[in-house]
C-alpha cells in the first residue's frame, strides 16, 4: 500500500556532523541585515519591506517582508518558492493576521545575483562535485538565515514560527526545520528532495529530471552524484522533524511523484497529516483543491492544533 510506503534511509556516515557543522557556521556569520519599505505597498496597517542578508559564502540573498505595524504577537510565516520561479507577496495571508518573510533564493527572483555562474545542466547541478559546494546545501542556508532574519527583526512580535514550503520550498523548509529545530508548525506541499534514488526512476520534469539528464549524459558521475545527494535526500531529514506537520500531496504528480512524498511521512517523527489531492503541478482545474492546504495550516497557526491533530495521519475534510 502506498500510503505504507518507508524507503530505507540512506545517510552518510557523517551527515549529522555535515549539517551540525553547517548550522554553526551560518550562526557565525553576520546577517548584515538591510531593509528599505516599499513605497508602492497600499495604505494600511500592514507594511511591506524589501530585506537582504548574509547567507553562506557571503552571499547577499534578498527577501520580502510584510508585518502588521502595531505591538500585537502574531505568527511569523516564512516561505519560498517553486523550482525555477520567485516568491509572490503574500498580502492574502498577512490580511489574515499574520506577519510574513518570503525569501528568494540564491539564483532566483530579486536574488538571481546572489549565484552568478550557474551549472549549464541546470540549477540543481550547481556545485554538484562536493556536498560541501553543492547548491542544495547554499538554498537550505538561505531559508535557514531567512528565518533567522525574520525572528531577528520581528523579535517579541512573533508569538510562533511556520516554516512554508510547496515544491522546491517544500524540501528546504523541512531540511531547515530538521536542522535549526525552531519552527512550531511546518506546512510542506509536495516537497521535493525525497528519496534520491527513486527521484532518478520516475521524476519526469522540474530538477528531479534535470538530474535524470546529467546522469544520462554522464553515468560516470552516477556514484559520486547519489552519494552527494545523500546529504539532501527529504526522508534522511524526515525522523529529526518532532513538530506538528501538515503534509500534502497530489496522487498525480510528474514533478514530485506521490510515493517520494509518502515515503517523507512515514518517517516523521512528530505529530503529522496528510492532505491528499487528485493532482499537483499541473494546470487543471483540480489544482484549485490545493487551496484547502493553506486554509488548513493558517487555521492552525492562527488558532492553534485542532483535537486528536495527528491520530490518524490523515487529514480530516
Amino acid at each position: 500500500m502506498r500510503r505504507m510506503f518507508k524507503p530505507p534511509l540512506t545517510r552518510p556516515e557523517d551527515f549529522d556532523v555535515f549539517w551540525d557543522s553547517t548550522r554553526k557556521q551560518l550562526e557565525q556569520l553576520d546577517p548584515a541585515v538591510e531593509r528599505h519599505a516599499d513605497p508602492s505597498s497600499p495604505p494600511g496597517k500592514i507594511r511591506a519591506e524589501t530585506v537582504s542578508f548574509i547567507s553562506l559564502g557571503q552571499a547577499r540573498v534578498s527577501a520580502y517582508l510584510l508585518y502588521w505595524d502595531d505591538d500585537k504577537a502574531r505568527p511569523l510565516v516564512i516561505h519560498s518558492h517553486g523550482y525555477g520561479s520567485q516568491c509572490r507577496r503574500r498580502w492574502d495571508w498577512a490580511r489574515q493576521g499574520v506577519n510574513v518573510l518570503g525569501v528568494d533564493i540564491r539564483g532566483f527572483g530579486i536574488s538571481s545575483a546572489a549565484l552568478p555562474n550557474p551549472s549549464r545542466w541546470g540549477y540543481v547541478l550547481t556545485g554538484i562535485e562536493t556536498p560541501e559546494t553543492s547548491v542544495i546545501r547554499l538554498a537550505v542556508c538561505d531559508y535557514m538565515q531567512a528565518a533567522r532574519t525574520g525572528r531577528m527583526l520581528l523579535q517579541e512580535r512573533t508569538s510562533k514560527t511556520v516554516f512554508e514550503g510547496v515544491s522546491f520550498a517544500g524540501g528546504l523548509a523541512l531540511m531547515a526545520q530538521a536542522t535549526l529545530q525552531s519552527a512550531d508548525l511546518l506546512a510542506l506541499g509536495v516537497p521535493t528532495f525525497g528519496w534520491a534514488e527513486g527521484r532518478n526512476l520516475f521524476v519526469k520534469s522540474g530538477s528531479g529530471a534535470e538530474i535524470s539528464r546529467y546522469l544520462a549524459r554522464r553515468p560516470d558521475h552516477l556514484e559520486d552524484t547519489m552519494v552527494v545527494l545523500r546529504y539532501f535526500d527529504a526522508v534522511n531529514f524526515a525522523e529529526r522533524v518532532s513538530c506538528p506537520t501538515v503534509l500534502a500531496l497530489g496522487l498525480e504528480d510528474d514533478v514530485v511523484p506521490a510515493k517520494t512524498v509518502y515515503g517523507i511521512a512515514n518517517h516523521l517523527s512528530g505529530p503529522f497529516e496528510l492532505m491528499e489531492f487528485p493532482v499537483s503541478h499541473s494546470d487543471g482545474p483540480e489544482e484549485e483543491q490545493w487551496q484547502q492546504f493553506e486554509a488548513y495550516w493558517l487555521r492552525i497557526a492562527l488558532h492553534g492544533l485542532p483535537p486528536g491533530f495527528g491520530d490518524r495521519g490523515l487529514a480530516a475534510d
